[in-house]
């Protein structure tokens, strides 16, 4: 990954805890929606810089996964604790993106890396939770109750597509271990005298 992919990524995490207080402080404004929206534009400069580099790994595929997860659960964390999201969100967020790392580690544990596959339902797992998070910043922006609702819908969506990604992921992890190892066959064996 280059520098400069790596600074998009490390802007989120530092921006993490900003944006978890400033989503959760009582005070209007468009604070919120500006540290979000640099968050989203971070995120999409750094996987183009690592490409456009020709950089792109499995480590920076980890970091910029990571980051988003740092972005967004504290916020998650809050908006759960205020009631403006089920706190089963952050919670189904959580285990979903340890579930990813977890089956990340068993197809790269040969190499002594941690290979992250993407799955679609991971990635709108990804995109559900970024989506919360963007439509509590615009309603703390607008102070508005009927858009409340509206991130409490959206977040039981992203509750749904969160299970839904982990199932995915202990499916993945039953199905390789119940898979027998190949082994190479052996020589077959001379008899005596041949």
């Amino acid at each position: 990954m280059s520098a400069a992919a790596h600074l998009c990524t490390l802007l989120r995490v530092l921006l993490a805890p900003i944006f978890a207080w400033t989503i959760g402080a009582p005070l209007p404004g468009a604070t919120p929606l500006v540290l979000y929206v640099t968050a989203v534009v971070s995120d999409v400069a750094d996987g183009r810089l690592a490409r456009a580099s020709g950089r792109a790994s499995p480590r920076g595929r980890l970091f910029d996964h990571a980051a988003d997860v740092v972005f967004l659960l504290p916020a998650l964390v809050v908006l759960g604790r205020a009631a403006r999201v089920p706190f089963v969100l952050p919670c189904a967020v959580a285990l979903a993106f340890g579930l990813y790392c977890v089956d990340g580690w068993r197809r790269g544990r040969d190499s002594r890396t941690i290979s992250l596959v993407p799955s679609r339902s991971g990635t709108a797992a990804g995109v559900a939770n970024y989506a919360v998070a963007g439509l509590a910043a615009i309603a703390d922006w607008h102070r508005s109750s009927p858009l409340d609702g509206i991130v409490y819908a959206a977040a039981l969506a992203a509750v749904a597509v969160n299970l839904a990604a982990a199932l995915e992921r202990v499916q993945s992890l039953l199905r390789s271990e119940a898979s027998p190892r190949t082994i190479a066959p052996s020589a077959p064996r001379c008899a005596e005298g041949e």
